[in-house]
């Protein structure tokens, strides 16, 4: 981690270059002078809201950490700058469609979000998109606009047209899209039954791939959508029934978070194709649909080079499809169609961040820095620890070599005496296997190891060039910083693909952190680990943080969070759902917020039931062990009745640790 090491240069402008904030945080992220982060959930400039404040609110209700925060006005803001960004293009191109979004609440289906956007988009006549029939039984009760548009994607199912169908019957513009062409044929025979005129759209596999985690999903080989041959087909379908003039949508989907605005271009050149040919052939196409893909630049590094970054911003996004679509509806003399998006990433990812408190640090190697002196196996007393320098002849021959290896590096011999203290190490443990070394010897020879390799890292620091062999002993030798939350629950994008997400520490930004750290989670499971972070504008294995104080909470956030995270949270470990609120800015004061809704996290007998254990039962098999214990004499009745009472209050406690 470069760039820090004097604490009188230190401010809170350089914690923000560190931490890359204004890069990710896409104006809705920055800190104030007391070290804080702050939000603003309409952008910068605007209203502010300390984070500081609202832990101290958390702190207050009881509720503990980790918590989910929700600043729903963001979720406003981001709907409005979409919509705003395509209206723009629209304008400043002379095109002659319209944009009308859809929201794909796959994304996050929960209902505080996707009723929030609904009210946001309003004015635009959003509309949502659905995979499932559980998606589509949401849709067809929120999105009650009959000029929002409900796209229907995912396999269906009798049941799931019928669905759809029930739609059009409430007088909605639900149109079903045909992902597989056996679907047209069971469509056309249903909505003559249900005597409903249906809505017909049709996905192209594009032969253009898209870039980025999700570049798989896309091309001649995509798990959904038509071929050239079978849109042909279901052009033959739809004539023969006379339902050309009912299929309304053309669409496509390369992926999400596209990385690269050229792929960008690239498919809605190849899209507009189909669009334009299709229209030719007498199909009444009147909307083109680009799917989902937006980027969300985790990174901030405005760059394809990461799978969490991408090389464009919102306006570009929006002007080259609204330009690269005119340019083709013009050369062959088509009708411009009015413009469809399911852009969920965008519109959700910054509006959520998980606050969680650190309960302790471990050092790696941090016994040997003391370099303690053991006393020998045979219980004789110890002889003082040995003089700086001085050979100490009570001590067995390894572990006095390897003394003063590390007494003997100086910057010019580093590379030398790494690698003997690299053979002393590995001869240790041979002697140890061999039975010919003991464990105290064995513990010393290691702590001495990696003393030597602690102060090797700092002469690194002062090195213009560091020797290949010993650059990533920083990264290895990190602290372990302890965090209350599961990784798999709150971020299990993290360890399924490795998608990074912003991490920051909530306060004391203003003093300058000086311990090269990763995160672990409070799961058994090894890979609840953060080692992937931002710096600056690139991606490190570690992130500094500031050295804990004692009796003194440490705070760190998870920023962008909100897609996709909270849906797919799992229960590993049984932990559960975490605590959650809802804040908003104050109309009244915009120095001020206010929480509107809290959603407590799971307790323990709540997640006990989702695996099909009775707390009640679980708490008679104990309380029956335990008068067990006390006909025996073991335990006393007034102690039984306390260790029963105990456990109970357990069972209906928050599933993390407490503070």
């Amino acid at each position: 981690m470069g760039g820090v090491t004097n604490p009188a240069d230190w401010s809170v402008e350089k914690a923000l270059q560190l931490y890359n904030i204004p890069g990710w945080g896409a104006g809705f992220f920055s800190a104030n002078a007391k070290g804080h982060l702050i939000v603003h959930p309409h952008g910068q400039p605007g209203p502010q809201i300390d984070l500081m404040d609202v832990i101290d609110d958390i702190r207050e209700r009881k509720l503990g950490f980790p918590c989910i925060v929700r600043f729903q006005d963001i979720l406003r803001a981001r709907v409005k700058q979409l919509n705003e960004a395509f209206r723009a293009a629209i304008a400043q191109h002379g095109f002659k469609g319209n944009y009308q979004g859809v929201y794909p609440v796959k994304v996050n289906q929960m209902r505080e979000v996707v009723e929030e956007l609904v009210d946001a988009g309003a004015p635009y006549h959003m509309g949502l998109e659905a995979g499932s029939k559980g998606e589509l039984l949401i849709v067809l009760a929120l999105n009650s606009d009959p000029e929002a548009l409900t796209i229907c994607n995912g396999y269906k199912d009798e049941e799931y047209l019928r669905l759809a169908l029930l739609g059009r019957k409430l007088g909605r513009k639900v149109i079903v899209v045909i992902e597989k062409l056996s679907e047209l044929p069971h469509l056309i025979r249903l909505s003559e039954e249900m005597n409903v005129v249906p809505l017909i759209g049709l996905r192209s596999k594009l032969s253009t791939k898209g870039t980025g985690k999700w570049e798989s999903s896309s091309g001649d080989f995509a798990k959904f959508g038509l071929t050239t041959p079978e849109l042909i087909e279901a052009v033959k379908i739809l004539r023969a029934k006379n339902l050309e003039g009912q299929a309304k949508l053309f669409h496509f989907h390369v992926g999400s978070q596209l990385t690269d605005i050229r792929t960008v271009k690239d498919v809605v050149n190849e899209g507009a194709r189909f669009y334009a040919k299709l229209r030719k052939m007498g199909l009444g196409l009147e909307y083109f649909d680009v799917g989902g893909g937006l980027g969300v630049d985790y990174v901030g590094a405005r760059s394809s080079k990461y799978v969490s970054s991408m090389n464009y911003s919102l306006d570009e996004y929006a002007a080259d499809i609204i330009y690269s679509l005119q340019q083709i509806c013009v050369n062959e003399g088509v009708p411009e169609p009015h413009v469809v998006s399911e852009s969920g990433r965008a519109l959700t990812a910054h509006h959520s961040c998980i606050l969680m408190n650190v309960f302790g640090h471990m050092e790696f190697g941090e016994n040997g820095e003391h370099d303690a002196h053991i006393p020998p196996q045979n219980g004789n007393v110890s002889q003082p620890p040995p003089v700086a320098g001085a050979p100490n002849l009570s001590e067995t021959p390894i572990v006095r070599e390897m003394r003063e290896i590390v007494a003997g590096m100086t910057p010019k011999n580093s590379g030398e005496s790494y690698h003997d203290a690299v053979d002393k190490k590995e001869q240790a443990l041979t002697m140890f296997k061999l039975g010919i070394l003991g464990i105290e010897d064995r513990a010393l020879v290691e702590g001495l190891f990696w003393k030597l390799c602690r102060r090797l890292v700092e002469m690194n620091k002062k090195r213009k060039r560091v020797p290949e062999e010993t650059r990533e002993l920083g990264d290895k030798l990190a602290d372990q910083y302890m965090a209350n939350f599961s990784l798999f629950q709150s971020a299990p994008d993290h360890w399924a693909i490795d998608q990074l997400f912003p991490i920051a520490p909530v306060h004391r930004l203003e003093e300058m952190p000086t311990r090269d750290s990763t995160i672990v989670d409070i799961t058994c499971d090894s890979d609840g680990k953060i080692d992937s972070f931002i710096e600056n504008e690139l991606i490190d294995e570690t992130i500094l943080l500031h050295a804990l104080k004692p009796n003194e909470p440490y705070y760190l956030g998870m920023f962008m969070t909100g897609a996709y995270q909270d849906i797919m949270g799992d229960m590993h470990n049984l932990f559960g759902r975490v605590n959650e609120v809802h804040v908003f800015v104050d109309d009244d004061d915009p120095e001020d917020y206010y929480i509107e809704e809290v959603i407590p996290g799971d307790t323990v007998e709540r997640v006990l039931q989702r695996v099909q254990y009775e707390p009640s039962d679980l708490t008679r098999r104990v309380k029956s062990a335990l008068e067990q214990r006390i006909r025996e004499g073991a335990v006393k009745p007034k102690e039984g009745v306390s260790l029963t009472d105990f456990y109970e209050q357990a069972m209906r406690g928050y599933t993390y640790l407490g503070s």
